[in-house]
């Protein structure tokens, strides 16, 4: 790879930034492209919002294992760069029937080497009096959870970036093509900038890029809503109810005093991202209901409601590869609700590959 190697990358939410972030602490001598459709803070795609949660439990050991890894190394690495803490930690609950995903997420969580206490119901209502948790079994409490100061986090990078001469520019890129050596990346108004190489992470927008994609990344909108509880960052669990049917999730704002809630839908059809809608109150009032069935404190009335999106995938997976028509571009893709808390790793990984690409790996 020369120093003249020019890279772009289209899509500048978490997994975006953190390739480039990667690339750069990594010592990447060449010219960085930034460009993503809107401007920093925008709430138009799947990265927006203030907070995330992070947690180190999932269904397969795999996953399980990288949570484990970007929680103990590739957060605190990235809190270091930036000099802002970007993670406040606290504990999460998972339960639900043992007909449902969780007996799973305990044997994955054991096969990655990581912790999950097992608690019974009792017990988990000692820990956490604000919760009901009922019908369960079994509670599993992460100890090595909290939440992800989600906006401060994109903010942090697009500074460190900056300070580094990697800059946003806001730009639609409506069609790429192989050019010679390198890609051609065709804007909205006509103008075409070149590269030797291309990261794609469009998230939603991803299959309208490279249509060999519309059958395997399905943009699903998805309706988070946001209730006065008793709940603080820290101290209030994360929480997440797993039912063969899909699962809800919560997690305490950063704010205190507020939930945020929603059913995470990873199955149905696809949305059309250029689109602008408001979160659905039938989805929300929905979500409200299981509130009041888990918290013994009922709800104050919805405070408001938003949107964002999943790129989903068969079987919850990511995709990090090159473009099968397209031999200088990476397609990443990290599917279906997994993005945020993984983002450093899957920038760690998108960027290594993404050196190849510019060397002429395979």
């Amino acid at each position: 790879m020369s120093r003249g190697s020019r890279l772009a990358i289209v899509g500048l939410g978490v997994n975006g930034l953190c390739t480039a972030w990667a690339l750069l602490r990594a010592g990447f001598a060449g010219e960085l492209l930034l460009l993503d459709a809107f401007p920093a803070g925008h709430r138009r795609g799947a990265s927006q919002g203030e907070e995330r949660i992070t947690r180190t439990s999932y269904e397969t050991a795999a996953f399980a294992a990288d949570a484990r890894r970007v929680q103990s190394e590739l957060w605190p690495a990235l809190e270091a760069d930036v000099g802002r803490r970007l993670v406040t930690l606290g504990p999460a609950v998972f339960w639900g029937p043992e007909s449902g995903p969780l007996p799973s997420y305990a044997r994955a969580v054991a096969e990655a080497g990581g912790v999950a206490h097992a608690l019974t119901p009792a017990e988990a209502r000692h820990r956490f009096p604000t919760m009901r948790f009922p019908d369960a079994e079994r509670v599993l409490l992460d100890p090595h959870a909290g939440v992800i100061h989600a906006a401060e986090t994109l903010a942090a990078l697009e500074g460190w970036l900056a300070e580094r001469g990697a800059v946003r520019r806001v730009a639609t890129v409506s069609a790429l093509h192989e050019e010679g050596e390198g890609v051609a990346l065709v804007l909205a108004d006509g103008e075409v900038v070149r590269a030797h190489a291309a990261v794609v992470s469009a998230g939603p927008w991803l299959p309208r890029l490279l249509p060999g994609y519309t059958k395997t990344v399905v943009p699903v909108r998805q309706h988070v809503g946001f209730w006065p509880m008793e709940a603080r960052a820290g101290h209030t669990p994360a929480w997440v109810f797993l039912a063969p049917g899909g699962l809800h999730y919560g997690l305490p704002t950063l704010g205190g005093g507020v939930m945020k809630a929603a059913f995470h839908a990873t199955r149905a059809e696809p949305d059309d991202p250029d689109v602008v809608e408001e979160a659905s109150p039938v989805s929300l009032s929905a979500v409200e209901a299981r509130l009041r069935e888990w918290f013994v404190a009922a709800p104050g009335p919805l405070l408001r409601g938003e949107t964002c999106w999943y790129a989903n995938v068969a079987e919850d997976q990511f995709i990090l590869q090159r473009a099968p028509t397209h031999p200088h571009v990476l397609v990443l893709s990290a599917c279906s609700g997994h993005a945020f808390k993984l983002g450093p790793l899957t920038g760690l990984r998108a960027s290594a590959q993404a050196v190849q690409l510019l060397a002429g790996g395979a």
